[in-house]
């Protein structure tokens, strides 16, 4: 699946000046007939047009480097057709295939406008330079041609990503940011949609131009008299790959899928077993989304997870079995019973293998073993071999079936992680055994319609009336299911019992206490540097307000969607909080931006209510200041000054004493020392 905007924001980012180089190459690549069926180039070019917005990027720049990355691309696909396909047998199976004839049809109707028009057609831009070379155009007149479509076409999405940008600022004070986010979602699915019924279009063509050039290749004399050696290997290799048998290239695919599939998971179990850091982050994931529950986003996780539950996956996998079986489709009867009843098997065994305990942070109270997740498993399994079963009886496009099954897929399985029944890391290996449960159903299901006879459906009478009957009441049962889903709810953590303390001293002189605050994946951030004796949090909160520091957005879908709000706009609110920080595996209680007169770039305070109070009263809270900004390339980091003391934490020592706190220096923790100030009730 294309990945979307949002995710391709971050990682252009990280790659700095080599950006560009990029970008370009994703122009490259999409403009070249086989790679553009896989490669996004467009949303990726778009998405340099965000980072132009930014100021991150220079527009001319950027633009050069896609028009040259598509002149490229373009040139690489009209080689292809002028020295390879025009030499080799099977260019007729080619130019039969119904897409070419499409690209084709654009050149002979447009001629070398067709080059212009084309470049815009995404996954399609490859195959019009390709119809140019096999018409016999001009090397020089193409040349010309592709050029005058590359620069607009580089010019018309860099600035179209300039424009979101500049839009998503003006939407979302307009509209507000769920109706910004809920739009975007929208655009999102219909342009993957497009784009898997763009690249199912091609894929067809790219495996007939890969055959013709294999065929080509094995008639060369050095490879001729290989294959001659070597007749029985060459036999059984030609048998692999042959499209007019499942046991050929259907199976052969099939095959290195699931196997593919099971190293992905075996690795996901060694992880696993050896105690990886992904452990670790499941357990600070899962503490940080406990912060992030809220109740309507809770009901809506809550009607996913039941559609992955057994009680209504059970009754529709039956439904469908039933209503496949008065059709007489045995071969897709017996692929979904494998599929479904594969992967509830493997999942129930690997939990009772692995016995790992669900997360005490849970939303429901569940008490089976939580690795691998049963729900993934069954959303990709059970949802996935019905969406096949539908494609193959004409009921479902391909494009929608992939797309409607790997969205529902993705909502069971987030919908767990959400509610905190299952760890990432048990959805992610629930998924591949669902996929490996999948992959086998279908190859069943295909080795047995080549040898089962097809027969007409069961003819209308008591059987069939009450075998529907059953189908109408097995859905029912379903959605009664789903409707009335709801477990009982988590009691709770037990809250850690208090420990008194003589003062901030003898507390920061506990033997392990993490002096750092780690990233979501463990990497260290930044080390404490604050430490406040306070009544409780709204007290310190409220100390500091008045000295103008602002509390970050209550953690909460809210504040997901003002980050992503953020991500696209230049001017972004300085109060979204949008990485988290750990200490102790929890993320801060409480998170405060500075005012403007605190030098850097968004500076935040993060703090963590600790278990330490003294006898009157007074609770310990550990704090982290400093910038969320990333510094440019070459640009140093702000920091302590020498000799001196971190701009931030000074500016918040002052805030803290305005507002009533006293100074008590700087106080040793294992091997730094972090300031300490006493807050008292008024």
């Amino acid at each position: 699946m294309f990945p979307s905007i949002d995710q391709i924001l971050p990682s252009l980012q990280a790659f700095g000046v080599f950006g560009y180089w990029l970008i370009g190459l994703a122009s490259a690549l999409e403009a070249f007939f086989l790679t553009g069926v896989i490669v996004p180039g467009t949303l990726i070019v778009d998405a340099g047009g965000l980072l132009v917005q930014q100021g991150l990027m220079d527009f001319f720049d950027l633009a050069w480097f896609v028009a040259l990355g598509s002149v490229l691309g373009s040139e690489l696909s009209y080689w292809t057709g002028r020295l390879a396909l025009q030499r080799i047998p099977g260019r007729a199976r080619i130019e039969g295939s119904a897409v070419f004839r499409r690209a084709q049809a654009l050149f002979e109707r447009r001629g070398g406008l067709a080059l212009v028009l084309g470049r815009f057609l995404g996954p399609v831009a490859g195959l019009v330079p390709l119809a140019a070379a096999m018409a016999g155009m001009e090397r020089r007149r193409f040349f010309l041609w592709n050029l005058a479509g590359s620069v607009p076409y580089a010019l018309a999405h860099v600035g179209l990503g300039y424009a979101m940008g500049d839009a998503a600022g003006l939407l979302g004070n307009t509209l507000g940011r769920a109706a910004l986010v809920g739009a975007l979602a929208v655009a999102v699915l219909a342009v993957l949609w497009v784009l898997l019924f763009a690249a199912l279009r091609l894929l067809p063509l790219a495996v007939t131009i890969l055959g013709v050039a294999g065929r080509a290749l094995a008639a060369r004399p050095p490879v001729a008299r290989l294959v001659a050696a070597h007749p029985r290997t060459t036999a059984w290799l030609a048998a692999r790959v042959s499209r007019h048998a499942f046991t050929g290239l259907p199976l052969t695919l099939l095959g290195a899928l699931f196997l593919y599939i099971a190293a992905v998971w075996l690795g996901t179990v060694v992880d696993f077993l050896s105690g990886d850091p992904i452990l670790q982050v499941d357990a600070r994931l899962a503490a940080w989304i406990h912060t992030l529950q809220a109740s309507q986003p809770v009901r809506v996780a809550t009607a996913f997870t039941a559609l992955g539950s057994a009680k209504v996956v059970a009754p529709l996998s039956l439904a469908m079995l039933i209503w496949l079986l008065l059709r007489r489709q045995i071969a897709l009867a017996a692929g979904l019973a494998i599929s479904v009843g594969g992967s509830a098997a493997a999942i129930a065994l690997l939990k009772l293998v692995f016995q790992r305990p669900r997360s005490p942070l849970g939303y429901y109270l569940e008490t089976s073993n939580s690795f691998p997740s049963g729900h993934a498993g069954s959303s990709i399994a059970a949802f996935g071999m019905m969406a096949f079963v539908l494609w193959r009886l004409g009921r479902l496009r391909a494009e929608t079936a992939l797309l409607g099954a790997g969205m529902l897929a993705l909502a069971i399985g987030g919908s767990r992680v959400y509610l905190i029944e299952h760890y990432l890391s048990d959805v992610l290996s629930g998924w591949l055994v669902g996929a490996l449960a999948l992959v086998l159903g279908i190859a069943v299901s295909e080795w047995m319609a080549e040898r089962v006879p097809s027969r007409p459906a069961l003819p209308f009478g008591w059987r069939s009336l009450a075998g529907h009957a059953a189908v109408v009441a097995l859905i029912g049962l379903a959605a009664f299911e789903g409707w009335r889903y709801d477990p009982p709810r988590h009691p709770g953590l037990t809250p850690v019992a208090d420990r008194q303390v003589a003062g901030i001293g003898d507390a920061l002189a506990t033997p392990g206490l993490p002096q750092q605050t780690l990233s979501l994946l463990g990497t260290p951030v930044r080390p404490l540097s604050v430490a406040v004796l306070a009544a409780d949090a709204p007290h310190l909160s409220a100390a500091l307000a008045v000295q103008g520091w602002t509390a970050a957005s209550a953690q909460g879908p809210s504040a997901l969607i003002g980050a992503l709000n953020a991500a696209v706009e230049a001017d972004a609110d300085p109060s979204v909080e949008i990485a988290p920080h750990f200490w102790q595996g929890t993320p801060e209680t409480m998170t405060l931006a500075a005012p403007p007169t605190v030098p850097g770039t968004a500076v935040f305070a993060r703090f963590w209510q600790t278990a330490f109070v003294t006898a009157d009263g007074l609770r310990l809270f550990l704090g982290s200041v400093g910038s969320d900004a990333v510094p440019e390339p070459g640009t140093p980091q702000a920091g302590a000054a020498p000799g001196g003391t971190d701009p931030a934490v000074a500016a918040l020592t002052r805030a803290l004493v305005a507002a009533g706190a006293t100074d008590s220096g700087r106080v040793p923790m294992g091997a730094q020392t972090v300031q300490a100030l006493v807050l008292r009730a008024p």
